[in-house]
């Protein structure tokens, strides 16, 4: 039985030698007559902070993997606290 949803992975962070292991986003879409929609887990359709759904119609020669990459990315629901997550530098030496 295949699932009612495909899944994309969005590096929001990329890894970086030593103790940071990145961080990536999942999401999940549908895509129904040429246009993507955004789903949770259960396949339930997602919705913005201004109540709207996340969806976008395809025009010709769009490829609805990117285009969900892209929602998925710009969407990613609770991080407007990020701007002051720890800010981890590489270890240079002594100056």
């Amino acid at each position: 039985m295949s699932k009612p949803f495909e899944t994309v992975f969005v590096t929001m962070r990329p890894p970086r030698f030593g103790d940071h292991v990145g961080v990536v986003e999942e999401g999940h879409f549908k895509t129904v007559d040429d246009v993507v929609t955004l789903v949770d887990i259960n396949g339930v359709q997602r919705f913005d902070k201004k109540g709207k759904p996340i969806c976008h119609q395809l025009k010709p020669g769009e490829d609805a993997r990117k285009v969900a990459y892209n929602l998925t990315r710009d969407n990613i629901p609770n991080r407007s606290g990020d701007f002051n997550r720890k800010i981890i530098y590489p270890n240079v030496g002594k100056f």
